[in-house]
């Protein structure tokens, strides 16, 4: 579950490309982000931040889909260090070319509602759902935590494109990403014209602050790990941070929420796969193994396991 320095000199910038492979899979180019070594928005190991856009056009040329991509998160050196080294900290490791599908795609007949709006994939490679600013150097590994600032850096290069003109807009993410949905959705609105519309989706991001079965606060400490290594507390909504003993529990949705001004949908599972397995029945709350029938396939759960599950997430 937990999951050098690179510097670019030179960054080549062109204008967003896609194409269209033999199954008629839509494939849209990645942008680097030029400017964002102005703001000190680089990914764990050093690289520059990235985007996939493809433009809308007809009536959605002025509507614009922001999805955050998802993948987990890093809470110690260790997982962020290895982290660097993959896809998932790096965009020296993406792929370039990115599958535009579900909500991104361009098929009216799929996506009704935004085929032809302007769409915009933002990789992820903080490890902090896009919330962090913070730096680890000790001489020999150095590792940036600029979530916050690479979020920042994108809107900022996709405002001229045509972003600050939205009349239509929605921020959307799935996983890590639907979380960091919930962390910035209204700090989206901040950029884009008074008259816009404004709303929010997270897709399986409601990441739950809840006790496993043996009663253990094992979601809110891997988070507050990960909270102060990558300097996130600081990022949180102030009016959450206040009214909580504990700061941090804002990084959590059901908390978070209450104070997003800005319309936001939910859609999110009871039994979320990765709650179930890492929230509710973590290893480290099940050394013997007795869930792990029940975890592989949740119809072998035994009445008192379900039961131990419904206390579990109505408790929250």
């Amino acid at each position: 579950m937990k999951m050098l320095m690179f510097c670019a000199v030179l960054v080549l910038m062109c204008a967003p490309a896609y194409v269209y492979s033999d199954n008629n899979r839509l494939l849209v180019n990645m942008t680097l982000v030029r400017n964002a070594s102005l703001l000190g928005a680089y990914c764990l190991d050093g690289s520059l931040p990235a985007y996939h856009l493809h433009r809308g056009f007809g009536a959605g040329l002025n509507n614009w889909l922001l999805q955050f991509e998802g993948g987990g998160w890093c809470n110690d050196l260790n997982s962020c260090l290895d982290r660097a080294k993959t896809r998932r900290g790096s965009t020296r490791y993406m792929n370039k070319w990115e599958v535009f599908s579900g909500i991104l795609s361009n098929n009216a007949s799929l996506n009704p509602d935004f085929y032809n709006w302007n769409r915009v994939k933002i990789r992820y490679c903080d490890g902090a759902s896009f919330a962090g600013d913070a730096k680890f150097d000790n001489g020999t590994s150095l590792l940036y935590f600029r979530g916050q600032r690479i979020w920042k850096s994108v809107v900022l290069d996709l405002l001229p494109k045509g972003l600050r003109h939205a009349k239509k807009a929605l921020l959307s993410g799935c996983s890590a990403g639907g979380l960091a949905v919930f962390l910035h959705c209204d700090n989206f609105t901040s950029y884009l014209p008074n008259n816009a519309s404004i709303k929010c989706l997270s897709d399986a991001g409601f990441f739950l602050d809840v006790r496993d079965i043996m009663l253990n606060h094992t979601s809110r400490t891997f988070y507050e790990d990960l909270i102060s290594l990558q300097g996130v507390e600081q990022n949180l909504d102030k009016n959450c941070t206040m009214s909580l003993y504990y700061p941090t529990q804002c990084f959590f949705p059901q908390h978070a929420m209450r104070y997003i001004r800005t319309p936001l949908f939910v859609l999110n599972s009871a039994y979320d796969v990765y709650q179930f397995h890492h929230a509710f029945v973590p290893p480290s709350a099940d050394p013997h193994g007795h869930w792990n029938h029940c975890k592989l396939n949740p119809a072998a759960c035994s009445p008192a396991q379900i039961d131990t599950l419904q206390v579990r997430l109505f408790r929250t």
